[in-house]
């Protein structure tokens, strides 16, 4: 047995053997001067050496035994040869023993231990891989085989989770190398204060309440009484708020401001809109920058970054916004969100808010990925993140150690509950393709009834689980029973478009035909009651970046066949509207599509000139003011001003040519548009649609589209000319 050596007298030491006059030294140690002259020690305490040599006998501490080595079985030997031979495939070195047989089980080893670095996940198949490292607040995700296999030999929990920011990160506070946010961002100056552009306290609590108002009914991220105590300590302090927060207050602050009008920025704060926005979308920027977004654990930064990026849609190009989300998703990733929170050891409000913050991420880069060409990315499909319950703000806490049941029909979520059930239908209806990497989903009209099926189911679910608790007098309730409307009838469009025949659309019934000009005419009546609507004009700057474009190009398409009746008259009464409602589409020479829609639209327009039927009652119609707008502006108008390149003007030619001829494919896209306009999968999970700009597609594949115009139809008395 052991002893703990000691020099100190007043220490009792182990009893001495029998036949021994005095204390000895452990067994196996000598003391340090015999040790130094390398003469044999008699082990008595002090030993005669040292007596005779006058000094003090002094023992070194004893070494720790050595660790008896438990004998490995075969079935031991054979799980951790198994695991080495699946180290070294993982890191590319083939073994050359492949039919070495495996018949233990190999999970011991892939235990979860109690601390932090163990909140593994589940393997419940093999596509089921990845850790969840989570600590003071800050999560870390790891899928990559380098960072999980030795999360056990680097990690230690007590440690700081790989690229957490929770301490000021001073390697290159010097600015000696570039910043890789600056990259997406801007180039900025790192650490800059921003004391000064934060509004006065009750301007920050003003535009609080605005958000709170307008903003927080379409994007519910996270949990608005705790935000709002957080911004009000902050806003007592404003140089000892921390970065994560001083984001998010930057990027509510910009979103606020969005969604007011130039008169009310006026009213409320004394400033221009533009003003305001150009502030405090610079302070978002700079805030994301000193947070280090990009390598922030923090999932506070990335809500921000997800409120700024909803915010500069409208300043930022189709494909920034796609590399920006993009950017978002893998942020969102690393944290673990797309693991639904209910694996992993942490409370239920936290996985509440990371199932909002997925589900915001998910829309936003499922509908900046369409605009930008690239398809629904296969991760859409892939993760397991349950969709939010249906529950206002005042049923949840941080404390909570469980959640409420859920709430049956209309609460604080019921805007993006119905955006979730939608999303839900598109992922049920859809399949991966290894090749495509998009989402699949089955097309030509042998299968519209079956989508027919999973459209009604979804108006039915819409009607039982939302609609019948929806009161028209709250502005929310309204916009969703409009929205729901709009998304139905989107679907429909979808279904029964005729790019889904072989023949365009020849074979359509007349009755087909109708029914589709029907729906489209609709969509259009919807977004622009919507804008008509005072009491939801605060939920406008998110419901105009899903104008339908897809109706508006077919209703134009089918007026220059259709002179008469009431629904053409209607559909004409819709296009002034939306004119109305979206000025970009008239004033914006500069976005080929907009551009050559004015074409189809002026097109049309002659068509019913050249028909007569702009004469009614003996006198001649005025004509529409946007159509007046429309023609002057091409009149010795090119597309872009930026230059006066041959190539501009062919591909202008050739995409107004497209849309004029053929408007029925100008939907369909080649590698920068793969999804196909009869699928689900063109529906953007926000409920409408939004088409890009037209910068880089492939102008000679558009080209191949072009195979004349639509079928007309011999007049049958209903207005229908040859």
């Amino acid at each position: 047995m052991l002893a703990t050596p000691s020099s100190t007298p007043e220490l009792n030491p182990p009893a001495p053997p029998a036949a021994s006059t005095g204390p000895r030294i452990t067994r196996g140690h000598s003391c340090v001067l015999c040790q130094q002259r390398k003469v044999r020690c008699d082990r008595q305490k002090p030993c005669s050496n040292c007596i005779k040599a006058g000094a003090e006998c002094v023992t070194s501490a004893p070494s720790l035994p050595r660790r008896k080595r438990k004998k490995l079985s075969e079935v031991d030997l054979g799980v951790k040869l198994k695991h080495y031979e699946q180290l070294l495939k993982k890191a590319g070195v083939k073994v050359e023993d492949e039919e070495f047989p495996h018949d233990w089980e190999t999970r011991e080893y892939q235990k979860a231990s109690q601390d932090v670095v163990g909140l593994m996940v589940p393997r419940a198949s093999d596509a089921e891989t990845g850790a969840l490292f989570a600590n003071k607040g800050e999560s870390h995700y790891v899928e990559n085989t380098l960072w999980e296999n030795l999360r056990d030999e680097i990690l230690d929990p007590k440690d700081p989770l790989p690229g957490s920011t929770s301490s000021d990160d001073e390697t290159n506070e010097t600015g000696m190398f570039p910043y890789a946010e600056s990259l997406l961002v801007g180039h900025t100056a790192p650490s800059t204060s921003l004391t000064s552009l934060h509004p006065q306290p009750v301007n920050i609590f003003r535009l609080w309440q605005t958000y709170l108002t307008n903003v927080n009914p379409m994007v519910k991220m996270f949990h608005a009484p705790t935000v709002q105590q957080i911004i009000l300590d902050a806003s007592a302090n404003l140089e000892k708020v921390s970065r994560p927060t001083e984001a998010l207050m930057f990027s509510i602050y910009l979103l606020a401001v969005t969604s007011l009008t130039p008169a009310e920025c006026e009213r409320m704060f004394g400033e221009t809109r533009m003003t305001l926005l150009s502030r405090y979308s610079h302070g978002a920027q700079q805030a994301l920058i000193n947070s280090k977004f990009l390598k922030s654990l923090n999932i506070s930064t990335l809500q921000a970054y997800m409120l700024f990026l909803l915010g500069m849609r409208k300043f930022y190009d189709a494909h920034s916004i796609w590399i920006l989300t993009g950017s978002a998703v893998r942020i969102a990733q690393r944290l673990g969100l797309h693991r639904d929170g209910s694996r992993y050891k942490i409370s239920v409000f936290d996985a509440e808010m990371r199932r909002r913050t997925w589900w915001q991420i998910a829309f936003l880069d499922g509908h900046a990925s369409k605009l930008a060409g690239a398809g629904f990315p296969s991760w859409l499909i892939k993760f397991d993140t349950k969709t939010p319950m249906n529950l206002s703000d005042s049923d949840l806490s941080p404390e909570m150690k469980d959640l409420p049941q859920e709430k049956e029909g209309a609460t604080e979520m019921i805007f993006c509950c119905l955006r979730y059930e939608v999303a839900q239908t598109i992922r049920k209806y859809g399949a991966f393709s290894r090749d495509s990497d998009t989402i699949q989903l089955p097309t030509g009209i042998e299968h519209t009834p079956a989508k027919d099926k999973a459209i009604d189911d979804l108006e039915k679910m819409f009607q039982d689980k939302y609609l019948r608790f929806c009161d028209p007098s709250i502005p929310l309730h309204l916009l969703v029973v409009y929205c729901a409307k709009s998304v139905i009838a989107s679907m429909k469009i979808m279904a029964h478009h005729p790019r889904q025949y072989p023949d365009k659309g020849a074979s359509m019934t007349q009755t087909e035909r109708d029914n589709l000009f029907r729906e489209c005419y609709k969509i259009l009546e919807v977004d622009n009651l919507g804008h008509s609507i005072s009491a939801i004009q605060g939920y406008l700057w998110h419901v105009q970046h899903y104008f339908q474009l897809d109706a508006f190009i077919y209703v134009l398409s089918e007026l220059r066949t259709r002179f008469t009746g009431d629904e053409v008259d209607r559909a004409w009464h819709q296009v002034k509207a939306a004119y109305d409602s979206h000025p970009d589409m008239l004033t914006n020479t500069k976005n080929a599509l907009y551009f050559a829609i004015g074409n189809l639209c002026l097109k049309a327009w002659r068509a019913r000139e050249a028909a007569g039927f702009v004469n009614q009652g003996g006198y001649q119609i005025g004509i529409p003011p946007y159509i007046t707008q429309l023609r002057e502006l091409r009149k010795g108008t090119e597309l872009s001003k930026s230059g006066n390149d041959p190539r501009n003007a062919a591909q202008h030619a050739k995409v107004c040519h497209l849309i004029e001829h053929n408007p029925t494919s100008v939907m369909q896209q080649n590698n920068a548009f793969q999804q196909s306009a009869d699928q689900f999968s063109n529906m953007d999970l926000a409920l409408d649609m939004e088409m890009p700009e037209i910068t880089s597609v492939d102008w000679e594949y558009w080209q191949t589209l072009m195979d004349g115009d639509l079928p007309a139809y011999q007049d049958d008395g209903n207005g229908f000319l040859n």
